[in-house]
């Protein structure tokens, strides 16, 4: 064999030599997941019976902790230190998930009349802002949990009068620790979130309706 091709030969030994050994001792890459939030609103009969206030509400672009603006899931293990996956990514952002699915929700829920997110001619009546201070995996050393936590405010569009204002911060243990159930318990504890909106929110409607000797529509 000339030498030219038994260099040649040489260096793809050695390099498919080189190659199985990588894979060996490094493995081969994770395969990088991506995870959406989601869940169908499950409106209770008796608020759909009472029909829409004949309001309209804008919802405001919801705002994100620093920490948390990001395509990686965060998890922790302390109050001190957080950590982020390279292989497990929202494949939106978060915020942007969460006030998608507060429109699904306030439209399923019927009410209010209208409920738009876009800037039109004619002001709303209120608007609605949406504040994620946390959405996160926090590992315990026994168990992993689901943490979330959202500020919402009813702000009346006139008047910048803050009507109603509350901050959840839930927390719900996963059945599996991995992260997939991670952000399945994360959906979950939005709909809580936002069923416990529509129900103290209504109050406040009401009297509103009551000011403007008004009432819901069917």
């Amino acid at each position: 064999v000339a030498p030219r091709f038994r260099a040649a030969g040489l260096l793809l030994l050695a390099a498919a030599l080189a190659a199985a050994l990588s894979g060996c001792f490094f493995g081969r890459t994770p395969e990088t997941k991506y995870y959406t939030l989601d869940y169908v609103p499950a409106i209770p009969p008796e608020r759909l019976e009472r029909g829409p206030y004949p309001f309209t509400v804008r919802l405001r672009e919801p705002t994100i902790a620093e920490a948390y603006r990001r395509s990686q899931i965060v998890y922790r293990q302390s109050a001190y230190q957080m950590q982020f996956y390279s292989f497990h990514l929202w494949a939106v952002d978060p915020e942007r998930m969460i006030g998608d699915l507060l429109f699904k929700h306030l439209g399923a829920a019927r009410l209010f009349e209208n409920v738009t997110r876009a800037v039109e001619m004619t002001p709303p009546d209120f608007h609605i802002t949406t504040d994620v201070r946390a959405i996160e995996e926090f590992d315990a050393p026994d168990r992993w949990y689901a943490h979330l936590s959202i500020e919402y405010q009813l702000v009346d569009d006139r008047t910048g009068q803050v009507l109603w204002k509350q901050l959840y911060s839930l927390r719900k243990a996963v059945p599996q620790q991995e992260p997939v159930f991670v952000v399945r318990e994360l959906a979950a504890l939005l709909s809580v979130m936002h069923d416990r909106l529509v129900a103290e929110i209504e109050p406040v409607l009401q009297e509103a309706q009551a000011r403007r000797g008004t009432g819901p529509g069917r």
